[in-house]
């Protein structure tokens, strides 16, 4: 497809440059220009992937070409005296009075092979090379500048500090996207000084795709938007490209330069634009050595927006307040640990911040100006310090009958603390005080935990405490007793002064005071136990609830059941045996011989050592200081690769089927489920499905499986499966002393 031109080339007979009327016949030079160079360029018609900076190219030969003909003096020949070489005939906006400003070319292709070095020794120190294009026909074809990379490497060879730019044809948001990633794709492995800028502008000489869209202005401002900020997530940063009429009329010129970068294409003396600019592209009529013809010529203005004013900041009742800098923009608080490295703890309008909830030792504060998308800061003001220590060493300890006493470690340049008591997720302050230590009364203290807070003479507050948990009058947790051979062992519970041994013989019920966690009873009576742990405060004792009731029912030597050997994430588990009062865990060596490799109390063993190796288990008690032994567990080898990747088929009320992946020559999968109260093996099936009952009622439930081969002689243990919750998840877990999966095995 061909896009007619939107008007003859006699539209040049008004062009204007450096102020001067330009009235030679357009249609004459163009023709003249054309033939000349031998080609057979079709002002009126295009292929709809041409490159509108060609169009542009002869533009500008043509305007060149005119300006030698013109009455006004032969502009390029004269170009030193009639406009100097870098813009001594221009009149500068006031805004920019005391700037540093930079004089920088723009290139292409069609500048054809430059000398860089040449360039560099004429005096040009920047430059702005076109990467790549989109054709301006229908197809909108993306492309690269045919020069780039020759120009890039070239530039950069000869000490040139280098920004890139797009010429753009996308007519939709998608495709000025594209154009970014082409971008940053094409930039790979090199590094920019200066933007990457967006060229966007009407097609010289015909109606290119987005003059054809019929976008309307605010959609042709959110096309710069679209590709600036995407090429600014790469890392680079952005800008716009367009001529005056452009940023006036057909795009949101200071909007955009709030925002980003812009680059005012304006060919007059002295340019009048509104909006924020930082550099005009005054000419394309510059003759610089090195380069074969004409050249684009631009002014860079070295604009410093920072505010002028130095904040001085201080601290009162937690509240960080500073004096307002004459037209910031905002201000930018800093946190400091040490008083020399800085980091950015928030960004305010205000005047004021509160430090409560924040944690550095020191603040300071910058007032900031926001321009083209970054933050120009002013002066950084005083460094202030805060106050964040929080008490250390906390501590709680009864002091009498519901009465608990919390003491700490002094704070430095403290006035005061705060005790804060913590229940059910409530938080209150149970008071203040200028001492080291508070006391806390009340009923069921065990149930609360509580911290502290310093605060200095500002009414700054500190960091918060460790949480420490209160005694109550009695210890906070039941025992969990069992029998171990004629031996009754509890769980050790803190804070505990003692432990009250309650024993029914034949419906006589008698107590017993013991300070150890285990009691050897009377292997001739049979007899019901439980155990209290008990705390005794002024003169007066306090029980916990009584534990599980464990039955003795007298001891076989050896113990008696039957040992089942199975392995866990980390190492071997096994049934409890009633009578036994710990376990030996044996490993054959290469010739046969079994070697003792460990005693254990509990049903499980960990172990790294579980490569090849044959393991086997054997449960023990004791009499007259003689060991009785059980008969041998069966023998493990962990061989077999875990199972992986269980999931859910289906569920109901009742049911679940699950499903996991097979292991090549395994047997039979043992599938285990927890229903809060710790893995159980809950069946044993071939295939890779199983369907898991009993449900209705249940309020959590989770499965792993394992396979495993076996003979005879042993068996070989896969690793489990990732744990699949069926119901609930791990927070769900009525189980609450339940730490981890091992700990529910065996």
């Amino acid at each position: 497809m061909k896009f007619i031109k939107a008007a003859s080339g006699a539209v040049l007979a008004g062009i204007i440059i450096a102020g001067m009327s330009l009235t030679a016949s357009a249609d004459e030079v163009s023709k003249d220009i054309i033939s000349a160079s031998g080609e057979t360029f079709d002002v009126n018609y295009a292929n709809e992937n041409e490159d509108a900076g060609y169009l542009k190219y002869k533009h500008n030969l043509i305007a060149n070409r005119m300006a030698e003909m013109s009455p006004a003096g032969k502009i390029k020949k004269n170009y030193s005296t009639i406009c100097g070489s870098f813009g001594s005939y221009l009149t500068h906006d006031s805004r920019f009075d005391g700037t540093n400003r930079t004089y920088l070319i723009d290139v292409s292709q069609w500048q054809g092979k430059i000398d860089w070095k040449k360039v560099k020794a004429d005096g040009i120190n920047d430059v702005i090379i076109r990467l790549g294009y989109r054709g301006y026909g229908s197809a909108g074809t993306l492309m690269m500048d045919n020069s780039f990379y020759e120009n890039i490497k070239g530039a950069k060879a000869a000490g040139l500090k280098v920004g890139i730019y797009f010429y753009t044809q996308a007519i939709s948001y998608a495709e000025a996207r594209a154009e970014a990633d082409f971008c940053a794709q094409a930039l790979k492995g090199y590094t920019l000084d200066l933007p990457v800028y967006y060229d966007i502008e009407s097609v010289d000489y015909d109606y290119g795709r987005l003059d054809h869209a019929g976008l309307t202005k605010a959609q042709k401002t959110k096309l710069c938007k679209e590709f600036c900020d995407r090429i600014e997530s790469y890392g680079y940063e952005s800008g716009v490209y367009a001529n005056l009429y452009w940023l006036n009329n057909m795009i949101n010129g200071p909007e955009l330069g709030n925002d980003y970068k812009t680059w005012v294409a304006a060919y007059m003396s002295q340019l009048n634009y509104a909006g924020i600019y930082d550099m005009w592209q005054y000419s394309s009529n510059a003759d610089i050595n090195g380069i074969s013809g004409s050249v684009d010529i631009n002014v860079m203005y070295d604009v410093d927006y920072s505010p002028t004013t130095t904040v001085k900041v201080k601290i009162e009742d937690g509240v960080l307040s500073w004096n307002k800098a004459a037209g910031a923009d905002g201000y930018t608080v800093y946190g400091s640990d040490n008083g020399t490295d800085t980091y950015v703890v928030a960004n305010v309008t205000g005047t004021n911040f509160s430090l409560n909830d924040q944690s550095a030792g020191k603040y300071c504060v910058a007032a900031y100006n926001y321009f083209s998308g970054k933050n120009y800061y002013g002066k950084k003001s005083n460094m202030v310090d805060s106050f964040r220590q929080a008490p250390a060493d906390v501590e709680a300890n009864r002091s009498g009958i519901d009465k608990v006493t919390v003491s700490w470690e002094a704070v430095p340049s403290a006035a005061g603390y705060e005790v804060y008591t913590v229940s059910d997720g409530i938080t209150r302050m149970a008071g203040k005080t200028s001492d080291t230590s508070f006391e806390i009364r009340g009923k069921n203290l065990q149930n609360k935990q509580a911290f502290v807070r310093a605060y200095n003479k500002n009414g700054l507050n500190g960091e918060l405490s460790d949480f420490v948990s209160l005694p109550g009058n009695a210890p906070a947790f039941v025992p969990y007793a069992e029998f171990r051979a004629n031996r009754l062992v509890w769980t050790a519970i803190p804070d505990a002064d003692g432990y009250i041994i309650t024993r029914n013989l034949n419906g006589k019920v008698s107590e017993l005071v013991v300070h150890d966690t285990y009691y050897y009873v009377d292997e001739s009576k049979t007899a019901d136990f439980y155990v209290q742990a008990y705390s005794e405060l002024d003169g007066t004792q306090f029980r916990t609830e009584a534990s599980n009731i464990c039955s003795f029912k007298g001891v076989s030597y050896p113990p008696k059941g039957e040992i089942v050997l199975d392995s866990s994430s980390n190492g071997l588990s096994w049934n409890k045996i009633d009578d036994a009062i710990g376990y030996i865990v044996y490993k054959l060596a290469d010739d046969g011989s079994e070697i003792e490799i460990g005693r254990v109390e509990g049903c499980r063993f960990n172990t790294d050592d579980t490569d090849a190796s044959v393991f086997f288990v054997k449960g023990y008690n004791v009499k007259d200081g003689k060991e009785f032994y059980t008969e041998s567990s069966n023998r493990v080898i962990i061989s077999l690769p875990e199972v992986t990747e269980a999931s859910l088929v289906s569920k109901t009320d009742d049911f679940a089927v699950i499903s996991w992946n097979e292991i090549a020559d395994c047997d039979e999968y043992m599938v285990y489920l927890d229903k809060g109260n710790g893995y159980e093996l809950y069946t044993t099936v071939r295939g890779s499905m199983a369907m898991i009952g009993d449900l209705k009622d249940a309020s959590f439930a989770s499965v792993r499986v394992k396979g495993y081969v076996g003979d005879k002689n042993v068996v070989s243990f896969g690793l489990f499966s990732n744990q699949l919750y069926i119901i609930g998840d791990e927070k769900s877990r009525p189980s609450k002393e339940v730490l981890d999966f091992n700990d529910l095995l065996g």
